[in-house]
């Protein structure tokens, strides 16, 4: 349908018009009408008119001043000037406002059915222009969200990512290197309300100042928030403090549900970015009560620099429940280096925390596979844990026993996964050998690159390059039980031209060489 504006000061004209664009137009147009420049105007404003025909000549601002005030508050607007003036000042005038078409009386009936075709087509090319440029908003917030949730993982998960860090920098306009973390937890949050609260959550934290929000993570989303101090901590704290309770008490009213908050201290420099989101992480866990803010620096003194990484043990079992064998092996190694550096009995302590750690991971995986571990395999492994001796033997030990676990959830979530994603996750285990860039999975499985990197991040947890590092990695870990392979085959089976690359990749993924995962089968 199109809104069309009949603007001329004689009625016999309006008439002519409005049947010649009935009868050539039926059912297409709504029609409105005007006899002076004024009314024109505010038959444009009430209306939102598509298409105008205007005559020059009327009473009170004529022609020209009325196409002047409307292009200023509708400039895309549509104007056929239809005059019986016809002097080329006015015709310069009208042309210099942008008018699509300017016509002198009289006109026979073809022209204006011609020149209201003509103008229809305009009208439908600038729609779509405007479809097309919300489709591009629409995608460029989606980018944005993704490259939000990459900048958080590079820094919140250790060997999980390895992206230049200027790059975000440089995108997000950080210019400092001062921050702090935000952890903010909703204990009720459910899968059917999940994505409505989420986009919730972002209006109302963007809304509050600078910062960068990334995923949900369980039930928390981790925010960054650049900071410029002051010359003064305390009042550096004091400003943190109100933003972040004013924070808390928009978040609870807009989604009416209980909202906790665990706040960093400010950090100098981004080397200390897992340090900060540890102590947000861990000012939750000590925090008690609803609808709170729990300040890092409030449970200082419940411990120093030798503390245990409670946030690092929380993390693995959050990235084992979503699959994530590289960032599980990374964060497994650093609990286990700090207990065989700390106590009087390490070997005693690194046994109990292993097999705590191993049977909530195996819960999962049995609230997904009630087949899987039972209490025959429970007992074994109790068995075979206690009689290890060396922190390296009881992390190798560990590291298969998780690696069982998480092999269960991501099958699960393979089963749970749309037909195309599994498809392209199907591609990808069947040719590990060869280069597969996105771009050709998502080719094969017949849908865009950007909408399939999205869509992967979404169903896998994890983004191509990271699912396809793992999968290499799990398959030279199999290979590697081969005695009569050689590391260069293997580097190739696995698609690594370069050995000394493969080696590099499989010791920051499983913590040991291909040579020493070998010696320890």
């Amino acid at each position: 349908m199109y809104k069309v504006l009949l603007a001329d000061d004689e009625q016999i004209v309006i008439d002519s018009l409005g049947f010649i664009l009935e009868r050539n137009f039926p059912g297409q147009i709504e029609t409105f009408t005007a006899r002076s420049g004024a009314d024109a105007i505010g038959a444009c404003q009430a209306n939102k008119v598509d298409i105008a025909f205007m005559d020059i000549n009327m009473p009170g601002l004529n022609g020209i001043e009325a196409i002047k005030a409307i292009k200023a508050f509708s400039p895309t607007m549509v104007i056929v000037v239809l005059t019986a003036f016809d002097r080329f000042d006015y015709a310069q005038q009208a042309v210099n406002l942008g008018v699509f078409e300017y016509l002198s009386k009289p006109v026979n009936r073809n022209k204006i059915a011609e020149t209201m075709r003509n103008a229809m087509s305009a009208v439908d090319a600038l729609r779509r222009k405007q479809v097309s440029e919300i489709q591009i908003r629409e995608k460029l917030d989606s980018v944005v969200n993704i490259v939000e949730s990459d900048f958080i993982y590079s820094l919140i998960f250790p060997g999980d990512k390895n992206h230049d860090l200027e790059s975000y920098l440089d995108f997000f306009n950080i210019k400092g290197s001062s921050f702090y973390f935000l952890s903010c937890e909703l204990p009720e949050i459910d899968e059917e309300t999940r994505s409505r609260v989420y986009v919730t959550l972002r209006d109302v934290i963007a809304s509050s100042g600078p910062c960068i929000i990334g995923p949900f993570m369980r039930n928390r989303v981790v925010v960054f928030v650049p900071f410029t101090p002051g010359p003064r901590a305390d009042s550096d704290f004091e400003e943190i403090q109100g933003s972040v309770k004013a924070l808390l008490v928009r978040l609870a009213t807009r989604l009416g549900m209980n909202v906790r908050i665990g706040v960093s201290g400010v950090e100098e420099g981004f080397d200390r970015s897992l340090a900060a989101y540890n102590d947000s992480l861990n000012a939750l866990l000590h925090g008690d009560g609803q609808n709170s803010v729990f300040f890092a620096a409030d449970f200082a003194h419940r411990g120093g620099a030798a503390d245990y990484p409670e946030g690092s043990e929380k993390k693995l079992l959050d990235r084992a429940s979503a699959g994530d064998f590289q960032s599980v092996h990374s964060l497994l190694s650093e609990l286990v280096n700090w207990i065989a550096a700390n106590g009087d009995s390490p070997m005693d302590a690194l046994r109990w925390k292993l097999s705590e750690l191993l049977a909530l991971v195996r819960n999962r995986a049995r609230e997904l596979e009630p087949s899987f571990g039972g209490f025959g395999t429970w007992k074994e492994t109790w068995s075979e844990m206690n009689a290890l001796a060396d922190p390296r033997e009881a992390e190798a030990f560990a590291r298969t026993a998780l690696d069982e676990c998480i092999a269960v959830i991501n099958g699960h979530k393979i089963s749970r996964m749309s037909p195309t994603i599994a498809k392209a996750c199907e591609i990808i285990q069947a040719d590990l050998a060869s280069d597969i860039p996105l771009e050709e999975i998502a080719r094969q499985v017949e849908i865009s690159p950007f909408y399939f990197s999205k869509l992967f991040k979404e169903e896998t947890g994890e983004n191509f390059i990271d699912y396809l590092t793992s999968a290499r990695v799990g398959r030279a870990k199999e290979l590697l039980g081969d005695p009569a392979k050689s590391i260069k085959e293997i580097s190739a089976e696995t698609g690594y031209s370069d050995p000394n690359y493969f080696s590099k990749i499989f010791k920051k993924t499983v913590g040991l060489t291909p040579t020493e995962f070998r010696e320890r089968q």
